[in-house]
């Protein structure tokens, strides 16, 4: 039986939420141990393996948690506003609601990416991330901090807690990268639905519209990764509470779910599976290249997808994504796989995951794979004939200690994550919320502490004592002026 068009499941977020965080950490094994997955195939003459054909190369080659992210902060920041505009025709409450949001986002972002930060410049501190500087891997090379003494490591700390938030750059973790753009997109969320939470239906979803077309016609970097992503997740949350359009994907749900969003997603899974380097190994890639840049001689003419001078890889993910977001807004029954209580567990964990699972990988991970001593290990400089001298990097122990390492990784990896919901995760939301409930006054009217600040003496606005109450309902205790 469906659900009704008011009460559509929304348990899928989560679940989405999820799976997105184990193809972070499956995208991160990837480059760490077999950067080949990124190509279609090992070599341009070579057949491809399993993993590097079209649909099946998606969760290995990346580029597609950090939109999802972004979709997810579009749709969660609004869906609560919406509801009480939607649902309760209360829009003080919706705007107060976003009063709130607002003011959780930043620590809630913040403190935790803080902590995490500290605890991998401890890891640098003690020598930690020595196999992964000596490593022959240069994506985990280029990831693990370099060595300093301790006075230069706790400079470079301070600097990199600032440089998070201002330049996306954190040395300490790179995968905070996406931070500052989070950030930055739940305000952008808020400023729109501040200023659209009056407008009727139709305009409110033009505005919607007009950002996503904005966003994916801006050549600037990162736009279709996050302002786009942001903007459809904004637009779908209204889509999931306007009556009409849940009773006509209701009216049509066979049509919508074994048609529609099959087909939608296998176009975009073959968009999105455009690899990262070497596009000309495989005639697939080969030919997905000539329809997204539309090559004339020299020239690249580019194509609606893919418009010239844009990064294809970004496009292209992002693109799957939109395809994946509507898909699954069109399917009940995709709404009911994610909404499975093993994704929804991994949903919860998730941005717990996104901040621990790095310096794990780049520790415990890597010992595993190269040992920990980092050697042997051949520094870069000069031949005696004066000729550069490339550095010899430590090779990997074999395949068996990598699949080793990728399930110690991954255990170790989600048991932290649990750790760090039960304790770090709780001070943290903890601290948000006494300083929430300090800054703001109650919820139903304004308290005593905030008519004390406009200048009423103990915070009655009738000078100190409050109105008596009536003897009987409907009795004023003061006649009318």
């Amino acid at each position: 039986m469906s659900a009704r068009p008011n009460q559509r499941n929304i348990k899928w977020v989560e679940g989405l939420r999820g799976v997105t965080s184990v193809l972070v950490i499956v995208t991160h094994i990837a480059r760490a141990f077999d950067y080949a997955l990124f190509f279609p195939a090992d070599s341009k003459d070579g057949a491809p393996r399993l993993l590097q054909l079209p649909y099946l190369r998606i969760p290995w080659q990346g580029r597609i948690g950090v939109p999802i992210f972004a979709f997810l902060t579009g749709f969660v920041c609004a869906y609560k506003p919406l509801k009480l505009a939607y649902q309760q025709n209360n829009a003080p409450a919706a705007l107060k609601s976003v009063a709130r949001s607002a003011f959780r986002r930043p620590p809630r972002l913040v403190l935790p990416a803080l902590i995490a930060t500290f605890i991998s410049f401890v890891m640098s501190v003690l020598g930690g991330y020595k196999a992964a500087n000596h490593c022959d891997s240069h994506w985990v090379r280029f990831d693990a901090p370099d060595p300093l003494p301790f006075r230069e490591n706790v400079k470079r700390l301070f600097t990199t807690s600032l440089t998070t938030w201002t330049n996306t750059e954190n040395l300490y973790d790179r995968h905070q990268w996406a931070m500052r753009p989070l950030l930055v997109g739940a305000f952008q969320v808020y400023i729109v639905l501040a200023a659209t939470i009056g407008m009727r239906f139709k305009y409110r979803m033009l505005v919607h519209v007009m950002l996503i077309l904005y966003w994916l016609l801006n050549h600037n970097r990162l736009t279709e990764t996050f302002g786009a992503m942001l903007a459809l997740g904004t637009l779908l949350a209204e889509l999931s509470q306007h009556r009409p359009t849940q009773q006509l994907l209701t009216n049509h749900q066979k049509l919508c779910t074994y048609v529609l969003s099959p087909l939608i997603f296998l176009i975009g899974g073959y968009v999105g599976s455009y690899p990262a380097e070497h596009e000309d190994w495989a005639p697939w890639s080969l030919r997905l290249n000539h329809f997204l840049t539309n090559p004339v001689g020299d020239h690249r003419n580019g194509s609606f997808i893919v418009p010239n001078g844009t990064d294809i890889l970004r496009r292209t993910s992002s693109f799957f994504i939109m395809c994946t977001a509507v898909s699954l807004f069109l399917s009940p029954a995709l709404q009911k796989l994610l909404s499975h209580r093993l994704l929804i567990w991994l949903g919860h964990h998730s941005f717990a995951v996104y901040l621990v699972h790095g310096t794990i990988l780049r520790t415990v991970g890597i010992w595993i794979v190269y040992g920990i001593s980092g050697e042997p290990f051949v520094p870069g400089g000069k031949n005696e004939d004066g000729s550069n001298r490339d550095p010899i990097y430590v090779k990997p122990k074999g395949r068996t200690h990598k699949m080793v390492a990728i399930v110690v990784f991954t255990t170790l990896t989600y048991i932290a994550a649990w750790a760090w919901m039960k304790w770090v995760d709780t001070s943290c939301a903890r601290a948000t919320q006494w300083l929430e409930e300090k800054v703001f006054d109650d919820e139903d009217n304004e308290g005593k502490a905030g008519l004390a600040e406009k200048g009423y003496a103990n915070g009655h606005a009738n000078g100190g004592v409050p109105p008596p109450r009536s003897h009987q309902e409907g009795e004023r205790s003061q006649p009318p002026p």
